[in-house]
């Protein structure tokens, strides 16, 4: 961290979802570890617990929120802790796995409502991970079922919520879906 800044001064940015399904990967994108030339990405193992990024230029610190499911128990157990003092949520989704998105939208619906009233004033961001080149979403449209399913509860929470949609191998897609966070 710089020495003119404080963690007072940093935007609080999180990304939480269900574990593989690209967050540390995104914060990889974002703290420059992975570049445009890179041809795959280096291997991950799971993100334990939380871990915080610090990208000064931009005054922001990231929480990339581990995904298995005792981590999503101890945030919830303890949302003062996690989910206060939020800029900007991003609910991150790995749109090509079809056995785990009832599990990912009942997280969803299950944090959102936490987030909302613990940083009422934070944005709220879906990403639609890995739409990847060889990605056909006719034959499975994960994005419009989880979009189907939590669409009347988001407006019961009076959110609007924005939609992007990202993927490893088009880095401006990761990129663009966080141009906005100030």
């Amino acid at each position: 961290m710089s020495n003119e800044m404080n963690r007072e001064d940093l935007i609080k940015v999180i990304l939480m979802g269900l574990e593989n399904a690209g967050k540390t990967t995104i914060v990889d994108v974002l703290t420059d570890k992975i570049r445009f030339n890179q041809l795959t990405p280096p291997d991950m193992s799971p993100t334990k617990n939380i871990e915080r990024s610090v990208i000064s230029e931009r005054n922001l610190v990231v929480w990339d929120f581990g995904g298995q499911e005792v981590y999503r128990n101890e945030y919830l157990a303890d949302p003062e802790t996690y989910l206060r003092s939020i800029s900007f949520a991003f609910y991150v989704i790995d749109v090509q796995d079809y056995y785990r998105l009832f599990n990912s939208i009942m997280y969803f619906m299950t944090v959102l409502p936490i987030i909302v009233r613990n940083s009422p004033d934070a944005e709220i961001n879906i990403l639609f991970n890995k739409t990847d080149p060889n990605f056909d979403p006719t034959k499975k449209n994960l994005k419009q079922m989880f979009l189907d399913k939590v669409e009347s509860f988001i407006q019961g929470h009076k959110k609007s919520i924005k939609i992007f949609d990202t993927s490893i191998f088009n880095l401006n897609s990761i990129k663009s879906a966080f141009n906005h966070v100030k």
